[in-house]
């Protein structure tokens, strides 16, 4: 596809408060003030102008959502050009658009986030850009079992390796399984705990990402592979600037790079056995299975961060609450709430605070 692709000076803020969109200048999710560039690309038809600029994003930022894409898109401004026929009938011609698109996806160098929840089995990316932290995406994840447990704490990626060889850690006389689609690490890897050699890896059990149970692992998180094929090409493209590795992307070699200072990003591992959030819906919540018996106090060893296991106790739910939802719900109402949600919610499920309101009225 033939494109040109006009950046607009243009910056402003986008005020954020839900999933719609709801005019030419706004983008809109949560309660963040983003900064936005205008963006322009010269099309034919509107589906090729969405095309155009979803491909132009991705390929800049590979780990942004869909979500995050429709938004953009969503911001389409077309752009139509007018002219008279020897009749004198005037006839308009659609000739591009342009969209409003968070400067945080648009950037040569790059920092983010990796959070992930151990007892959800889910990990979330976050954009860390001038002084905000801009969600991008949720992924599934199996993590360690209750023997060979995924230790939270606070981490740095510090290290990535190209289709892995890999040992039994509970067979160390057993012959490596070599490189490539049959490797338990799948085609990358991403390092982040030097101690208790866990890291961020692909898989070559796929289903088992989305499985309802996902603690079977030897202590590692796998990833579902074409999230860690995005999250190979955005270090590569965004975020290692120490060195040139754009000859990984298409490599089935084995290889294997430490970062620069310049190169690390935060790594954030909890113990959380609920969550509240909003990804662009509304603030919801939903509780998790203790699955290491955390609640019996033996989170404390040389590998656990205490401070990262956090429990589902009313105080720490309307902690999580005041903390991640702007405003939201009165104390004496979000009470009720907490009080209702303990006692009567599913584990892996989510609610909706607008529906449980309904319920405790």
């Amino acid at each position: 596809m033939k494109k040109l692709f006009l950046i607009t000076i243009f910056l402003f803020v986008a005020v954020l408060r839900s999933n719609a969109y709801t005019g030419s200048d706004s983008i809109i999710l949560g309660n963040k003030y983003i900064e936005t560039e205008s963006l322009s690309v010269d099309a034919e038809t509107s589906d090729e102008a969405d095309a155009s600029i979803k491909e132009y994003i991705t390929d800049r930022y590979a780990i942004i959502s869909d979500k995050w894409l429709k938004r953009i898109i969503s911001s389409r401004n077309p752009k139509i050009s007018s002219f008279s026929d020897t009749s004198g009938k005037t006839e308009n011609i659609f000739i591009g658009a342009s969209y409003q698109v968070p400067e945080c996806f648009l950037v040569d160098t790059a920092k983010i986030l990796w959070e992930l929840n151990i007892p959800e089995f889910k990990s979330r990316l976050y954009s860390l850009y001038k002084s905000d932290t801009i969600y991008i995406d949720t992924w599934n994840n199996v993590i360690g079992t209750i023997k060979d447990k995924t230790y939270a704490g606070n981490f740095e990626g510090y290290r990535v390796r190209n289709y892995p060889s890999w040992k039994d850690p509970e067979k160390p006389e057993s012959t490596p399984t070599p490189p490539g689609p049959k490797n338990p690490l799948g085609l990358f890897v991403v390092h982040y705990d030097e101690n208790s050699l866990r890291y961020f890896h692909g898989t070559n059990k796929p289903d088992l990402i989305y499985s309802a149970n996902r603690s079977l692992s030897h202590g590692c998180v796998r990833n579902d592979n074409n999230n860690i094929a995005k999250m190979k090409e955005f270090l590569i493209k965004r975020v290692i600037k120490s060195a040139d590795l754009s000859s990984w992307l298409s490599s089935k070699k084995t290889l294997s790079y430490d970062f620069k200072d310049i190169d690390k990003f935060p790594v954030r591992i909890i113990y959380r056995t609920f969550t509240v959030f909003d990804e662009g819906e509304g603030p919801f919540i939903e509780f998790y299975k203790d699955i290491y018996n955390y609640r019996k106090g033996n989170y404390s060893t040389k590998y656990n961060n205490p401070d990262n296991v956090i429990l589902s106790t009313k105080e720490n739910i309307i902690s999580e609450y005041r903390k991640y939802i702007k405003g939201g719900l009165s104390d004496e109402k979000l009470s009720k709430i907490i009080d209702y949600a303990i006692e009567n919610l599913d584990f892996y499920e989510r609610y909706y605070f607008k529906d449980l309101e309904k319920l405790v009225e």
